[in-house]
């Protein structure tokens, strides 16, 4: 098929006038004014699709971006999976005249090779699954363009959080004689600690969560540890023997030395130093090591967890004055289960959920918590705007079931609510508590052909984007064995090239 349909127009009295003055020199004109009026007569400044309910609603409220300097016009938030894009038409707007507008079909399922002109009246259907592009030509004939265009529409489900089986693996050390696991961050390195039995414990480093090979090396600890109470801060780690005294390495877990200090359990990290809870005389306390000056241990407050919550998250909002830090569920003391969420301010400890609404966490310890990210999807014109959103997945309830909802809170965690279904555990992945949630930034890249405009021989662009993995380390089933896996889940909108 070869339809060619080109238009042309003639240039108004005005405009010649105004190019006959540019070009007077007396009046301070240029004489490349004409020139470079008509290159950029070139351009376009807007393109829509047409209306076509058949297709989807409002498509004609898509948001296309057109690139000027990479001659590009794309829709840069996809169009929802399995939109037939094969036959659509466009509305095309030029800020001057043009002699030709044209566009060119190639390998697309229903266009295989054909050529249309352009005007504001065309009904000529576009398959956008091929390779389209729109040639731009001058009124007067001396300049071109070419415009390549892009409708993109996913191919994944994209609000989806796929928690891929092919990249699980062993957590690195374990054995079949290991009983118990803990994974933290320290800095810019990651540290898992196992406990292999009979006193052997097996120390592995790495500097990122995904590394396949994790340096390994034997461990002999001066205490019998916690392990569960493994906690970083900025540049050491603190750990609690099981009679409760609380060890500090400044060497990356190799040496352990005594603080003098003894703990009932530890909450977390906090800049330079850990947060804990001491009990004393039956009261129980909130405490920090090394204590800042003027500190003193003070009773905790009523409902505060005194054990089994999870790790504290770094919280920093954007709007509050100092660095913020949560953590949620855990026992009381009292012995009640809470899934209160708490945070700390650098000074003080205060709750933050709403207890006394229907859209709070269920009571629950063990659980893990990290902070990701959802999307609002415009209905009008299909824009995406990314919301920060806690979450919170695993842990133990009332019963002693363990928790397989996940549930996120988009109001740093004032009111939560069960998770959209695509957010929610795989049947693949087992139920557990006690596990280590992290989320991780990772490069990545593809190299992409584009077809530059002044010649059809395609050419190389390098693509790299962030990409925030979610990390699942360890953890125990409901019989109390150690689950020795590492979990790696993405949400597949973050995971897909950013598309130009």
């Amino acid at each position: 098929m070869n339809k060619k349909i080109a238009f042309c127009t003639t240039l108004c009295l005005l405009m010649l006038l105004g190019a006959a003055s540019c070009n007077d020199k007396s009046s301070g004109g240029s004489d490349d004014y004409f020139g470079s009026y008509t290159k950029s007569s070139t351009l376009i400044s807007d393109f829509t699709l047409q209306e076509n309910e058949k297709v989807m609603s409002n498509l004609d409220s898509v948001h296309f971006v057109i690139d000027q300097d990479r001659h590009i016009i794309y829709n840069p938030d996809s169009l929802p999976v399995g939109t037939d894009v094969t036959h659509l038409t466009a509305s095309i707007t030029f800020p001057s005249t043009v002699s030709l507008a044209e566009f060119t079909v190639a390998g697309g399922k229903v266009m295989a090779d054909t050529t249309f002109g352009y005007t504001s009246t065309t009904t000529d259907s576009i398959d956008f699954t091929g390779n389209v592009q729109l040639k731009v030509v001058s009124y007067d004939q001396t300049h071109t363009r070419i415009y390549r265009i892009k409708v993109n529409v996913h191919t994944t489900a994209p609000d989806s959080i796929y928690w891929d089986r092919s990249l699980m693996r062993d957590l690195p050390g374990s054995s079949s004689a290991t009983t118990d696991s803990r994974v933290v961050r320290l800095g810019s390195k990651w540290l898992c600690l196992l406990n292999n039995g009979n006193g052997n414990y097996v120390l592995s480093t790495a500097d990122a969560p995904g590394q396949k090979q994790w340096a390994r090396q034997s461990l002999t600890l001066p205490f019998t540890p916690q392990l569960q109470s493994l906690t970083a801060t900025d540049a050491d780690l603190y750990m609690l023997s099981a009679s409760g005294e609380l060890y500090r390495s400044a060497d990356s877990g190799l040496t352990w030395s005594a603080t003098g200090q003894r703990w009932h359990s530890i909450k977390g990290g906090y800049a330079g130093r850990v947060l804990g809870v001491t009990l004393d005389g039956g009261k129980y306390c909130h405490d920090e090591y090394p204590r800042p000056a003027g500190f003193s241990p003070v009773e905790v407050e009523d409902g505060f967890p005194v054990s089994g919550s999870s790790p504290m998250v770094a919280a920093d909002n954007g709007w509050a004055a100092e660095n913020q830090a949560m953590l949620v569920g855990g026992v009381t003391a009292g012995g009640q289960l809470t899934g209160a969420v708490w945070g700390y301010d650098g000074s003080t400890w205060a709750r933050i959920s709403n207890d006394n609404t229907w859209r709070r966490l269920p009571a629950l310890k063990g659980a893990s918590l990290i902070k990701y990210y959802t999307y609002d999807v415009s209905t009008a014109n299909f824009t995406t705007t990314r919301r920060e959103t806690w979450m919170v997945m695993g842990g133990t309830l009332a019963d002693g079931s363990l928790n397989r909802v996940i549930y996120s809170s988009r109001d740093q965690g004032l009111l939560w609510q069960k998770a959209d279904s695509t957010y929610q555990l795989p049947a693949y992945v087992p139920s557990f508590t006690s596990a280590q949630a992290y989320v991780h930034e990772e490069t990545l890249s593809a190299t992409l052909p584009w077809k530059a405009a002044s010649t059809t021989a395609p050419t190389q662009h390098q693509s790299q984007w962030q990409c925030p993995y979610i990390y699942l380390f360890g953890g125990h089933a409901s019989n109390g064995m150690l689950l020795n896996t590492v979990w790696r889940a993405v949400l597949g909108r973050m995971a897909m090239r950013p598309v130009y």
